[in-house]
């Protein structure tokens, strides 16, 4: 007897075992008559072993529409079977029930292309491009010399070739590739935009494809979506007007496997190959090692392509760059005796060129800080001046971690750096498949981040060499704390991890329910730390096992400061908490705006706290009362950096204060 239909708007739900095998954890994707999910492989008792698992609805309103879509999933089953390349996906089974069929996959972690351009801030560096074309040149020129015959992919475009962590492409979705038989017609199958003209006219063959490469490329040179433009008005639209940081060499080569007659583009994936690496002989398919050519001359390890040649980035000298004058903008409340006025907090405000998200460490009275202005700062904590600035490629929101004469940052370039404290040149620089939002820990010769790509890495302090990474489920923006053998940190997949510090291995993976953005604080063996479900958990170190939880009304994105067995942290409902570590207890609560997402920073009994709504709060940590609070220019998302009496703290409004206290 057939199995019961499922209806095709009904989704898989997480936990559904199918085939008494593979476990569905979650949605990847969703297409016209498929839903990919990504699953564990049960079988696999003593490792985790992921697959995708793609689900294609095979009932259909007529014959004809049944019998299309079951060879439609034959043909990319069979087609599968008979590939073997490192960019495409293996499969590993085909089974039916319910009116479903399904193919099971090799898993392909990471970001597809189109995810990458809508998430880069400017279009992408030449270099990477160059990299990209040629990796998918070469799946290209495997397709197209299959025997017995070629195979055209017919359906290129950056939601199909996924970026993996370690820095290659990988082609995905083959449900419309088909073997060449030249001249003969079919149905219009394809996305507009990517689809080269004789393909809407039913023709598929090798050339389309080194077509639909040339629209992928400018759409992530142009960030240019073809599919909102007319079709084929590429030769009306060149992509050095839209990104003059192109070389002319580049646009030529995509003017040429854009043109509307296929007779006219590269007669094969080899022959735009040899075109593209002779722009650039350094760089190569594979992931590997950049080489600083810059005034750096520091060493790179990584796994990532380039992003670009490091000769855009360094460290300028600032002479005699000095703060600026600030007038300042308070609320006076009554103060204790003694006390200050609130005017004459300000000490100084250094202005950079964009918003200063991040937030600050002090080290032998200097304050290292980032700014979305691509610059990590080395400002003098009494003065303001600044000493030196590092250029990296694109925004610095995590916080430097010191240790010796180093310090450690990532960035939003995708590279993690170690910049020397006594002179700002950069030591090593390691590459990320993503973005790092998440501030390092050091720890036993190891600097621990995360990565958006979904990765926990260490690596040595002294080199930049990688010594474990370990994947989670979603982009990591939580800090890892260090406590005794082990790192914790949160997941953007809701769950947070103690890894040992050794080797990276979970020691315990606890779930929470919601993104994790909060990073942990430890107080006798408890671990203290917010979730995006409006949650502060206590949980076990040495189990993970939740012993308590304080429900707050919004996401807690800040994290805990702990002092004398009280958490102290701050929720997206604008109240600042402080609760007891061991049962989490509420000590007292305190409204002090309409979100916090700044960490608090304690000093002399006193906490110190940024707020959405553009102040800098004084509370007394004795009872939550407001001591002072001072308005800056813009949202505070930093957390205060307190060193010598004097608070270092960002803005959105670009600028670093430095405050009295």
């Amino acid at each position: 007897m057939e199995p019961t239909r499922r209806p095709a708007t009904t989704l898989l739900s997480q936990g559904t075992v199918l085939e008494d095998r593979y476990e569905i954890l979650r949605i990847c994707g969703r297409g016209g008559m498929s839903t990919v999910y990504a699953a564990r492989d049960l079988r696999f008792h003593h490792v985790e072993r992921m697959c995708a698992v793609k689900e294609m609805q095979v009932a259909a309103p007529d014959d004809h529409t049944r019998v299309l879509r079951i060879a439609t999933f034959e043909q990319e089953a069979a087609m599968l079977a008979t590939l073997s390349h490192h960019a495409i996906p293996k499969i590993f089974d085909t089974f039916s029930g319910g009116g479903l069929v399904y193919l099971v996959l090799e898993f392909i972690e990471g970001e597809n292309l189109e995810s990458v351009i809508d998430n880069a801030p400017e279009p992408l560096p030449e270099a990477t491009m160059i990299n990209w074309g040629l990796q998918i040149l070469e799946v290209l020129e495997y397709l197209h010399g299959h025997a017995p015959e070629p195979i055209v992919f017919r359906d290129l475009k950056p939601s199909n070739i996924m970026l993996k962590p370690d820095g290659r492409l990988s082609l995905i979705d083959f449900g419309i590739a088909r073997t060449f038989q030249p001249m003969q017609k079919g149905t219009m199958i394809g996305t507009e935009g990517y689809a080269p003209p004789e393909q809407y006219r039913g023709i598929a063959e090798p050339r389309g494809d080194i077509y639909a490469l040339g629209a992928t490329l400018h759409h992530l040179a142009t960030r240019t979506d073809p599919r909102s433009e007319t079709p084929f008005t590429f030769e009306q639209r060149p992509a050095r007007k839209a990104n003059p940081d192109l070389s002319r060499e580049f646009e030529e080569i995509l003017t040429r496997s854009l043109a509307y007659s296929a007779a006219d583009r590269f007669p094969s994936a080899q022959a735009m190959a040899t075109a593209l690496r002779g722009l650039n002989p350094d760089v190569v398919a594979p992931a590997g090692a950049n080489k600083s050519a810059s005034q750096n001359s520091g060493k790179t390890t990584g796994i990532a392509p380039p992003v670009k040649n490091l000769t855009q980035f360094g460290t300028t000298f600032i002479d005699g760059a000095g703060p600026e004058h600030v007038e300042a903008e308070s609320e006076e409340l009554p103060l204790p005796d003694g006390s200050l006025p609130v005017k004459e907090r300000v000490v100084w405000a250094h202005k950079t060129g964009d918003e200063v998200r991040g937030s600050a460490v002090i080290h032998h009275r200097r304050a290292l800080i980032g700014s979305y202005d691509r610059h990590l700062y080395s400002i003098d904590q009494s003065t303001g001046a600044v000493n030196w600035r590092f250029r990296c490629h694109r925004g610095v929101v995590a916080r430097p971690a010191i240790a010796g004469d180093y310090a450690y940052v990532g960035a939003e370039d995708q590279s993690f750096y170690c910049v020397r404290m006594s002179n700002g040149r950069m030591e090593w620089t390691f590459r990320a498949a993503m973005p790092i939002r998440s501030s390092a820990s050091v720890a036993n010769s190891r600097v621990v981040f995360g990565a958006d790509d979904g990765y926990c890495y260490a690596l040595d302090s002294t080199t930049g060499e990688l010594r474990w990474r370990q994947r989670t489920w979603g982009p990591v923006r939580s800090s890892p704390a260090s406590h005794q053998d082990s790192f914790l940190i949160g997941s953007d997949d809701g769950a947070v991890y103690r890894l040992n510090s050794d080797d990276g291995r979970i020691v315990w993976r606890t779930p929470l329910g919601a993104r994790i953005f909060s990073s942990a604080g430890v107080d006798s063996g408890v671990v203290i730390i917010g979730c995006n479900n409006g949650g502060i958990y206590g949980l076990s170190f040495q189990s993970g096992d939740i012993l308590w939880k304080q429900q707050t009304p919004n996401e807690v994105r800040a994290s805990p400061r702990i002092l004398g067995g009280v958490a102290y942290i701050g929720g997206t409902d604008g109240a600042l908490y402080a609760l007891s570590t061991s049962d989490g207890s509420e000590i007292w609560r305190t409204q002090i705006a309409n979100q916090i997402t700044s960490t608090v920073g304690i000093y002399s009994g006193y906490g110190y706290v940024g707020t959405i709504d553009g102040y800098v709060n004084c509370v007394n940590l004795r009872d939550g009362g407001t001591v002072w609070r001072y308005r800056l220019g813009g949202p505070v998302t930093s957390t205060p950096a307190i060193g010598d009496g004097v608070l270092i703290i960002g803005s959105l409004d670009h600028k670093v204060y430095g405050l009295r206290l």
